[in-house]
């Protein structure tokens, strides 16, 4: 990968923020599926199922982009094993390394960020409604996780 370069004049902070926070989130892609699953994750019923839909969905993303690219299988490996794990209803942890976990805040955190970025019409109001609770799970995840 190639570096930009870039007028610092025409940068502001929240720019620095974003390229900042996306070069994090590459460093910690590369590590993902290399470390030892030490911490382990308690899960309820509810946010297991959750968690396993938003895998698959995060895994069809993942696929369509990096499908050939050779650094993401760990990656693609470790979305394999959430779903599995929260498909599973005997387990109730989840072990993960700290890089995982690392990744795995983020991705809720990003997704959190972005539904409550979204302006709607006053007339989809249906929409609000299921955007307000799954940003409800998220949160719920997200004090989980914590």
């Amino acid at each position: 990968m190639k570096g930009q370069r870039v007028n610092p004049e025409k940068i502001n902070p929240m720019e620095i923020n974003t390229m900042s926070s996306m070069m994090g989130m590459m460093g910690i892609l590369q590590k993902i599926g290399k470390g030892k699953r030490k911490y382990s994750i308690k899960l309820e019923k509810n946010h297991k199922k959750f968690l396993a839909r938003f895998m698959v969905d995060i895994k069809k993303e993942f696929e369509k982009t990096y499908k050939d690219v050779p650094q993401m299988k760990g990656v693609l490996s470790f979305l394999d094993y959430i779903k599995v794990s929260c498909e599973n209803k005997e387990l109730k942890e989840l072990n993960v390394s700290y890089e995982e976990f690392d990744f795995l805040k983020r991705m809720l955190m990003d997704n959190l960020k972005g539904m409550e970025a979204m302006q709607l019409k006053w007339y989809q109001f249906l929409k609000k409604a299921t955007l307000k609770m799954m940003k409800a799970q998220y949160k719920d995840i997200l004090a989980q996780l914590k």
